[in-house]
């Protein structure tokens, strides 16, 4: 909650972050982030929480002189044991009394020197920051109001690595602060001194953003094509005694689905959160009867589950649509939305020269990272 934080900016942050994560032109999920900050504390969403129904409750409280002190620290070079330090310190720069996990992406919000921050993966956005000409165009559509980030690990490298540009950009600047941090294959970053100046920045961003691609809105779906429901419940049952399924078709899908280089580009993966939400490659199948699919996808469940020590959340179906599963409604329907995000954001990225996936080395680091797992988990249940 928000220990020590005026009412009126406690107000202010949830209203902001209700309005965007709200949007799933902005978030799904429970990807993105938001903060206010003083000089002494910084009040910052919790890990998993969902940022389009947040309440005080869905924040945690931290001393900046805390998270000051694991920005200058110098943490072993060794992955594991660099993550397993910052992610300590980071549950130590808790103010007393606070139990809620912060978000990974506390030390970068803590960095940035503006009272409002908000940190969002809009598909408009996606679709630049997840394409092999994305750092160009960026430069390009924002002249001199941006930096790019290169795809490094999320949490403590990406707030160092932030640092640094920040830094260097501040003394080419006077000081002063640019309106966009793009981050590849990740999302944007940007504040304010308060949410009418956020609303401009957001505001201005999107405007440009639509004029230079193609096509940027939502992927629309029908019921041209389906499946029984005897097929769906069989696959949830897959994931648990609570697991769920679900079908998704429409023309674009299906116009998807029937390309051998799209479906190549789904088996790959976009973001940290097309990995947590959706899993980071599919099943995928000829379409063939459900009996034949089913019998397939009883022995590839157990192979692929035995192969990444995780379940997979999607199955596609040449030329006819998705199926979406998890161990839980919430968790099928999450994994349908982020499988959806992915095909826009694919579509979106080939106004910017195609779609540039995560290395198979980052896909690897997100997918036993011990943050991620506990954002995973989260999302499943309900």
């Amino acid at each position: 909650m928000g220990k020590g934080v005026p009412v009126e900016n406690m107000k202010e942050l949830i209203s902001l972050s209700r309005k965007y994560g709200a949007d799933p032109d902005y978030v799904l999920a429970g990807g993105g982030n938001t903060s206010w900050k003083s000089d002494d504390l910084m009040v910052v969403k919790a890990s998993g929480t969902e940022l389009g129904n947040i309440t005080e409750k869905g924040f945690v409280t931290l001393s900046m002189d805390k998270l000051k002190v694991i920005r200058n620290k110098q943490y072993p070079k060794n992955r594991e044991e660099r993550e397993n330090q910052a992610l300590e310190d980071l549950m130590n720069s808790r103010l007393s009394g606070q139990n809620g996990r912060p978000s990974v992406e506390s030390l970068l919000h803590a960095i940035i020197p503006e009272k409002y921050i908000v940190h969002t993966h809009p598909a408009s956005v996606n679709g630049l920051t997840c394409s092999k000409r994305g750092e160009e165009r960026a430069l390009e559509l924002f002249p001199d109001k941006c930096i790019w980030i290169p795809l490094v690990d999320p949490g403590y490298v990406l707030a160092k690595k932030v640092d640094d540009e920040l830094s260097v950009w501040t003394e080419a600047h006077d000081g002063k602060l640019p309106d966009y941090i793009f981050l590849a294959n990740h999302g944007v970053f940007l504040w304010g001194k308060d949410s009418q100046e956020i609303e401009d920045k957001s505001d201005y961003l999107f405007s440009v953003l639509n004029k230079a691609s193609a096509n940027t809105g939502a992927v629309k779906f029908d019921t041209k094509e389906s499946v029984s429901a005897d097929f769906l419940q069989k696959i949830g049952k897959l994931a648990g005694p609570k697991g769920d399924a679900l079908f998704t078709t429409g023309d674009e899908i299906r116009s998807v689905l029937g390309s051998r280089e799209d479906l190549h580009n789904l088996q790959q993966s976009l973001s940290p959160d097309h990995i947590v939400y959706m899993g980071h490659t599919p099943l995928v199948y000829d379409n063939l009867t459900e009996e034949e699919i089913l019998r397939s996808i009883e022995k590839d469940y157990g192979d692929f589950s035995r192969k990444w020590g995780k379940e997979p959340k999607s199955i596609l179906i040449q030329g006819k649509g998705f199926i979406s599963m998890g161990n839980g409604s919430k968790g099928a329907e999450t994994a349908r939305l982020l499988m959806l995000d992915a095909i826009r954001v694919i579509r979106i990225a080939d106004s910017f020269g195609g779609p540039e996936f995560m290395s198979e080395e980052k896909v690897n680091f997100i997918n036993t990272w011990e943050v991620e797992k506990y954002r995973a988990k989260l999302s499943d249940k309900g």
